[in-house]
């Protein structure tokens, strides 16, 4: 497991306020593997805040005539 403080492990909930989207989106983008989780359990995830970061800056569409980074 990724070594971090327990302040950047989310929950969907948490996810999703510090997103500013739902619950139900947040669910969503983990059945499309948009962004990255850790099983605990059958019910219980948990959002590792950097790799998720991490993940949405790839999907992230440049302007045209914008570089690249």
């Amino acid at each position: 497991m990724m070594a971090g403080h327990s302040r950047d492990y989310l929950n969907k909930l948490e996810l999703a306020e510090r997103l500013g989207i739902t619950r139900r989106n947040v669910e969503e983008m983990m059945r499309r593997r948009k962004i990255p989780f850790i099983a605990l359990g059958h019910r219980t995830v948990r959002f590792f805040w950097p790799a998720v970061e991490k993940a949405l800056g790839r999907l992230e569409h440049k302007a045209i005539g914008q570089e690249a980074k």
